[in-house]
């Protein structure tokens, strides 16, 4: 809108433009900095933390994928990876920075996804030459304008299209007709460019100009965000970064096992069935066997398990569990009027029960809300699911209360094997009704991180971009 009027300022006569402009500009809504449109990501457009994955490390132990820039099956790798800065003029991150993980949005969002993608095939080039290209593209450098050295070792980033599109300039806006609040913003954005464009300048220079030293002041800190939080970001994949600088970054991917289930007529899950690897269930349904009359004199809705066998995949792994274990039934609640009801040696205690309840109603209330997230990326969160899902909480939290009894403990890795599978699965419902999905599929994809960016909660901090370059190559 603003270049719009510009452009018909320009033709009129120069005593109007000394006598009005700056009325006529006052009355215009605000002008836009251009630059700020071809990269827009913010701490706004975050994607809602995938809360439930933060205990992978306790369960599995990552692995470094031989190739960073390859197809990955079910699993949890860790990365060292070459990250850009996409957003110049700002702080780099520091130990202990915190990062949401957001998709790269703006009108030249294709092109720097598309670079960042590229770059996993083109390890010759090299990474200061690709982040002089980002902070071109950004900030409305001329691709011609760039010193024909570095065009000529960039243009296989770029398609035939794409450099067309980046011959085009942003042109300078006249320093005096803007606001005095953007003067700053646009003198530092026109002084960039022309860095990047003078073939004398060095990378050294630029990146002075370009990455500030040291945290960003406290009062542009918009959210507090704390390291480490994973975000579900399609084909089966969640993903967390966490930048060492802005130019190395440790780039994490999880990608739960689909696992096959059995349910009862009750829609209790009966078993748990990954090549080969079985977990069976047996549950208590004699008359009274589903009301607990706790210490506290209180009738609670719980079903008892009566036998769990984990059954492995080799000769000799067997392991029977009997009259061990309880899950909450329904929404917990206190039951009244309760006539008839058992007593079990497995039986809980009343605080122990209501811990346990207290702790999965948290987890629907977290659940809920990244649900309702404006930002949540996946398919569609139908309403239907919530009965079921919460049966299912309920009953992955029961697993997990009987993995440790004595005669178990000593046995081994098959049998926490088996209880990785109840955590992929259990991983895999969570997002499925949170919105997105594991397709019951195991087989390798590509997955897309570098269509994200790690978001700081500080407008005063940088966007990091991440690669699928090894930081070591």
């Amino acid at each position: 809108m603003f270049s719009k009027l510009l452009l018909a300022i320009l033709f009129l006569t120069p005593m109007f433009i000394n006598a009005q402009l700056d009325d006529l500009i006052k009355k215009t809504a605000a002008p836009e900095l251009l630059e700020e449109k071809n990269i827009t990501t913010s701490i706004d457009d975050a994607y809602p933390t995938a809360f439930w994955i933060d205990d992978i490390e306790g369960y599995v132990d990552p692995v470094e994928p031989a190739n960073y820039n390859s197809e990955l099956g079910p699993g949890f790798y860790r990365m060292t990876v070459q990250s850009y800065c996409l957003k110049a003029g700002t702080h780099g991150p520091t130990k202990g920075s915190g990062h949401l993980i957001a998709p790269i949005k703006g009108k030249l969002d294709d092109i720097v996804t598309g670079i960042l993608t590229r770059s996993a095939d083109h390890s010759d080039i090299a990474q200061k030459d690709i982040q002089l290209l980002l902070w071109s593209i950004i900030y409305g450098a001329k691709f011609t304008d760039l010193d024909p050295a570095l065009q000529l070792r960039v243009r296989p980033l770029l398609s035939d299209t794409e450099i067309a599109r980046l011959s085009v300039g942003i042109s300078d806006i006249p320093l005096d007709l803007l606001p005095d609040e953007m003067k700053s913003t646009a003198k530092f954005y026109k002084d960039l460019r022309g860095k990047i464009t003078d073939p004398s300048s060095s990378f050294e220079e630029i990146e002075q100009m370009a990455v500030l030293p040291g945290d960003p002041p406290s009062s542009m800190l918009k959210k507090q965000v704390n390291p480490g939080n994973w975000a579900y970001i399609g084909d089966g994949f969640f993903m967390r970064l966490m930048p060492d600088g802005y130019r190395r970054s440790v780039l994490e991917l999880y990608r739960p096992e689909s696992v096959n289930i059995q349910r009862d007529a009750l829609n209790r899950i009966t078993q748990f069935e990954k090549d080969g690897n079985k977990i069976d269930i047996v549950f208590m349904d004699e008359p009274g066997s589903d009301v607990l009359k706790a210490d506290d004199g209180k009738f609670y809705p719980v079903y008892r398990f009566k036998s769990v066998k984990y059954t492995g995949a080799n000769p000799g792994e067997e392991e029977l569990i009997e009259n061990f274990g309880w899950m909450i039934r329904g929404d917990g609640k206190e039951l009244k009027n309760v006539t008839e009801f058992k007593s079990y040696p497995q039986d809980p205690s009343s605080a122990l029960y209501n811990a346990r309840l207290a702790t999965a109603n948290d987890f629907f209330k977290k659940i809920s809300k990244y649900k309702k997230d404006s930002n949540n990326p996946g398919k569609g969160s139908e309403s239907n699911l919530t009965d079921g899902f919460n049966s299912d909480k309920h009953q992955s939290d029961a697993m997990y209360s009987i993995k440790n009894p004595t005669n178990v403990v000593k046995k081994t890795s098959w049998i926490n094997k088996h209880l990785n599978y109840v955590k992929d699965w259990w991983n895999c419902s969570s997002n499925a009704l949170s919105g997105g999905s594991c397709d019951n599929d195991d087989t390798p994809k590509k997955p897309n991180p570098q269509k994200r960016v790690g978001a700081p909660g500080n407008t005063g901090g940088q966007r990091i971009a991440p690669s699928l370059r090894n930081f070591g190559e």
